[in-house]
């Protein structure tokens, strides 16, 4: 198994998508594509939430139907998020949104935006 160097990207953990209609589209995945549901959850200002997963079950397909949060998120997993940080700190083609804090549930979590093309990415793992 190859190492996992400290500034590396290990996979994609999840992807977050609007949906005006939640219900809809989380059957069009299910019937269509063959996802399977992975949980429900109703967040804080009153949208609802579904993780999906696809067949090889290594990325959840997130779909919301929160107003305020129409662009796409992208969580990228990674051995250890201060060390990926540090190592990418003085990158002048990363702008850190969030330095790295601490998830109540265990882990750590930062963002960053790339300046080649103004992507924001979720940095989660140890």
């Amino acid at each position: 198994m190859d190492t996992i160097q400290k500034g590396n990207i290990k996979q994609i953990q999840a992807i977050s998508l609007y949906t005006p209609n939640l219900e809809q589209s989380m059957a069009f995945y299910k019937n269509t594509f063959g996802a399977s549901e992975l949980f429900r959850s109703n967040q804080t200002d009153g949208s609802n939430m579904v993780g999906l997963s696809f067949i090889d079950g290594n990325t959840e397909f997130v779909l919301h139907d929160s107003e305020s949060l129409k662009e796409p998120d992208i969580e990228v997993l990674v051995e250890n998020v201060k060390e990926f940080y540090h190592a990418h700190i003085e990158n002048e083609y990363i702008d850190w949104i969030q330095t790295p804090i601490e998830k109540p549930f265990g882990g750590h979590l930062a963002v960053m935006r790339s300046r080649i093309d103004d992507i924001v990415l979720i940095v989660v793992g140890s």
